[in-house]
């Protein structure tokens, strides 16, 4: 309890004082003693995150809710064991690097390669093909042959990252990825890459750093300057400091790395992710330490999987807690008060997708449409969209039921893109389709600002200003002069390289000056893309008097005017369509009402008392057995009318294209970009703000570090062995050399082709299954590694009187050792039951593994029968013609040695 007291504490220090403004520049002397508020964060946020420490905004609990250690179900196979950390307290030079040690030996091959594949798709890169930026670094030092070697050290770096993100990965970590000691350079150039683009060694975790601590540097320190303290700009903030720790050595040896500046305009962090304190604190469903929140602007995470970064934030390294959506008991009311027929609502949410469908296809045969829209040559969704339904209605006898479920769907779609259907470009407003998360959709507890705090606080606090809006920005567009940021407050900061992850709404309203002024591609693409609106009514109540089982809840509304006429429906279909259950997220009874398309700009108009009283109206017609009494405490959001925001979130206009979001983040000389808009693949959520803050931040890295540096040759020739025997050596460019090279070029395409039908038909072979803690003792180690750190540390700090000492990590686990020995058998019991528990479990796991891999080798062995027999394989042309030349000269070999007198050659050569 003394050590949850404590960790509490140093947490709500560090809150108030970045509440009140606190965190400023750091003095840069180096002599100076640390402060109070410079303690490093990393011992107290994962003390907290392993032990579930009462710490108000970084924490875990044991509950029943979804969390990384109960969240079985859902719980990436990537994350089921703990790799094995070298000690970081050592310095090794390559020479001490050696191949294959990060390759498990217990693992089969087959087992491996699934584990780096899914490790892969886990981080947003495809397992079997280079990325752009890879391509655009190697096209010139690899083959096509090598490329395999290259994808599977790759993989095998990003299988070590997912699978234990708390801890960094280090360059002998990713050397051991390689089979042979000449792929170290492979191993280097793939370890480089992913941590300069953000894909492994991000977040809130301490990094190697190689930078070295000069008393007086000679050099001036160069400074990076990001605008904005949202999800993009403290993650690229956070970032960078990462790079640079990492990267440290590549500076020149008296100039120190650069200092990271993040000015952001309002008095608090986040940006429009905002977790707003409810005035009544008493929160029954919330473990100890979280406050009562309602979130004004992002609330809901998209789903973990499928390369979502923040998995990897909230469940790898901050054991956030969650609670999952379940979308699927929701209950859709109508106007009146009933509950919609289920079937009729399938029916027409199954003509709605076919609208969809269709005005996305214009022309189908069945119906004649064509594209819609106020401007022909411009068409847009919404207009094609009802074109489409009026086509519809003449063949179908729609009710004026049915048209207010139809136009529900369609206030939902308003809702994804914060906008009109009529406002989004009909060609390319689901130019990200097929990119979003997998997994079920959930909210955090306690809030949402919580990622954003926990990326200002660790691993030791950002250097942040709040309350410095930037008025001006002076930049240099070839990247030979300095930049200058200005701020209304009348600070001047002279920055080397300007990072600006202002909202689009700002950029539109030319809220800030630029100096020169921004090119016309970059101002076209900004006035192209659409910046949306999505308000909410928040409604805190003492009692709820709904379902509190329900996540959400769906209300139709009415038309203004002909019932049958779609054009009816635009104004208030988005008006409270949709009430979400936030209960069990905020910690009391919350409804938070949605105000999609038009009606998200009617909010910005209407008090606040006839927005909730309009609710309340509703909620009693749904609830008519129920007194619906007014709400404890209400709060309406007004995002346009917030300077620093106006607005929610981007969408692609009518004359926008995806390439406009390419062009948005596109540098201009010393002058990056972020946030959402910038983020083709992830627009308009948290997740894409958050990579675009990554991408910025290895931009700038390359700017200010250089290209990566790739050798040549990247793969050294495998050295041949003299002969000992009177057989000669054959000569490297021979034409049987040349026969064999495209051979087994053409059997490994083959298998490749085989390999990937295999695993289309039947996917991937079944991994084993992660083995839980068996030892009582690691799990005690797990949970008081980071406390036990703590105590180590400042023994060690006291016994050499040097601030920055930290222990090794072997005294640490011998602390630890000590620590189990003398603790009390109550103490000792839940580890105890649990490795029982485990050990029962992974019995299960093993038998069930063992089956399925049983079924599906058999299957294999079948399909890949059958698809050889289909697919037989043939030497092609050049194939053809080269084993010819080998026979020649194969022929000419022998004769040369029978007139020379050398005896025949034992070995037949097979190309």
């Amino acid at each position: 309890m003394q050590q949850r007291q404590i960790i509490a504490a140093q947490f709500q220090q560090l809150q108030q004082q970045q509440q009140h403004g606190q965190f400023q520049a750091q003095p840069q002397q180096q002599s100076q003693a640390p402060q109070p508020q410079q303690i490093p964060l990393q011992t107290y946020v994962q003390a907290a995150v392993a032990v579930g420490q009462a710490v108000p905004t970084i924490q875990t609990e044991s509950s029943g809710v979804s969390s990384p250690q109960t969240d079985g179900a859902e719980s990436s196979k990537l994350t089921s064991a703990v790799r094995t950390v070298p000690d970081r307290t050592l310095t090794k030079s390559r020479s001490d690097f050696r191949p294959k040690t990060a390759i498990p030996q217990d693992l089969t091959a087959e087992e491996y390669a699934t584990q780096c594949n899914e490790a892969a798709i886990a981080s947003r890169l495809s397992p079997y093909h280079l990325h752009a930026g890879e391509h655009q670094l190697l096209r010139e030092h690899i083959n096509h042959v090598q490329v395999t070697t290259y994808l599977h050290i790759r993989n095998g770096i990003l299988r070590l990252w997912q699978r234990n993100p708390l801890v960094s990965v280090t360059r002998e970590e990713a050397a051991g990825c390689a089979k042979d000691y000449r792929f170290f350079d492979v191993a280097e150039v793939a370890y480089d890459w992913l941590v300069r683009n953000g894909y492994i060694n991000f977040g809130c975790i301490e990094v190697p750093n190689t930078s070295i601590t000069l008393a007086n540097p000679t050099k001036r320190r160069k400074t990076v300057v990001v605008i904005g303290a949202g999800m993009s700009g403290l993650g690229c903030a956070r970032q960078l400091e990462g790079l640079f720790a990492q990267f440290g050595d590549k500076f020149p040896q008296d100039e120190p790395p650069p200092h990271v500046v993040v000015l952001e305009a309002r008095g608090r962090i986040g940006g429009r992710v905002y977790s707003h304190p409810l005035k009544n604190q008493n929160g029954e469903n919330l473990p100890e330490g979280k406050r009562v929140t309602a979130d004004l602007g992002a609330q809901v995470i998209t789903g973990f999987d499928n390369g979502n970064p923040l998995g990897v934030l909230i469940r790898g390294q901050l054991a956030l807690e969650y609670h999952n959506l379940r979308g699927d008991e929701s209950v859709l009311y109508d106007s009146n008060g009933s509950i919609v027929n289920k079937e009729r609502d399938e029916l027409c949410e199954k003509l709605f997708n076919d609208i969809l469908d269709r005005a996305d296809c214009t022309g189908n045969e069945t119906i004649e449409l064509q594209a819609q829209g106020l401007d022909s040559g411009f068409p847009t969704l919404g207009k094609t969209m009802d074109h489409v339904l009026k086509k519809y209605q003449d063949i179908l006898d729609l009710t004026p039921q049915d048209l207010r479920i139809i136009n529900w769907h369609y206030a939902n779609l308003e809702y994804a893109n914060a906008t009109n259907v009529d406002n989004l470009s009909l060609s390319y407003w689901d130019q990200d389709d097929g990119q979003e998360p997998s997994g079920p959709h959930t909210q955090l507890l306690g809030g949402y600002m919580q990622v954003p705090r926990a990326l200002l606080l660790s691993p030791k606090p950002l250097d942040v200003k709040v309350r410095h809006p930037v008025k001006k920005v002076t930049y240099s567009p070839d990247d030979t002069g300095a930049a200058t940021v200005e701020c209304e407050n009348g600070t001047v900061i002279q920055a080397d390289k300007v990072v600006v992850t202002l909202p689009l709404g700002v950029l539109k309203a030319s809220a800030v000056e630029f100096s020169p002024p921004l090119p016309d591609w970059k101002t076209g693409a900004i006035e192209r893309l659409g910046y949306g609106l999505l308000n909410k009514v928040i409604l805190a109540y003492d009692e709820p008097f709904w379902d509190v089982t329900n996540d959400m809840v769906g209300l139709l509304r009415d038309p203004l005017g002909d019932p049958v006429a779609q054009e009816s429906y635009h104004v208030f279909r988005g008006r409270f369509y949709m009430f979400w259950n936030c209960t069990a997220s905020s910690g009391r009874p919350v409804l938070v009402a949605l105000m999609a398309g038009d009606a998200a700009t009617q909010v910005e108009t209407t008090p606040d008392s006839v927005l909730v009283q309009e609710a309340t109206t509703a909620l009693q017609k749904m609830y008519p057995t129920k007194v619906v009494p007014p709400p404890m405490e209400s709060i309406i959001t007004r995002w346009r009318k917030d300077p620093y925001s106006r607005g929610s979130y981007s969408y692609v206009g009518p004359k926008a294209t995806a390439e406009d979001y390419d062009l948005m983040a596109k540098p201009i000389g010393n002058l990056f970009f972020g946030g959402e808009a910038s983020c083709k693949s992830h627009p308009a959520t948290v997740h894409g703000a958050y990579i675009s803050g990554l991408r910025a931040a290895g931009q700038v890295a390359d700017a200010m570090l250089g290209e990566i540096r790739v050798p040549s040759p990247l793969i050294p020739a495998k050295p041949k062995l003299e002969a000992t025997t009177a057989r000669k050596r054959k000569a490297e460019g021979s034409a049987a050399e040349r026969a064999r090279e495209l051979k087994a070029a053409r059997l490994d395409a083959w298998e490749t082709s085989l390999n990937a039908a295999l695993i289309e038909s039947l996917g991937e072979r079944p991994s084993k299954p992660g083995r839980s803690g068996a030892n009582p003792f690691l799990l005690y180690q797990k949970d008081h590694w980071f406390i036990c750190k703590a105590r180590c540390d400042e023994a060690r700090r006291k016994a050499t009187g040097n601030s920055e000492a930290k222990a090794t990590r072997n005294e640490v686990r011998a602390a630890l050792g000590q620590m189990w020995r003398d603790a009390p058998d109550e103490e000792k019991r839940p580890y105890l039951s649990e490795t029982e528990k485990n050990k029962e479990s992974n019995a299960q796991g093993i038998t069930d593994f063992k089956k399925r891999v049983k079924d599906w080798d058999t299957a294999a062995v079948k399909f890949k029968k059958e698809w050889r027999e289909k697919n037989p394989t043939e030497p092609g042309e050049e194939e053809r013609e080269t084993i010819k030349l080998a026979e020649m000269e194969k022929l000419e070999i022998k004769r040369s040695r029978k007139l020379n007198g050398y005896a025949e050659d034992s070995e037949e050569e097979e190309y």
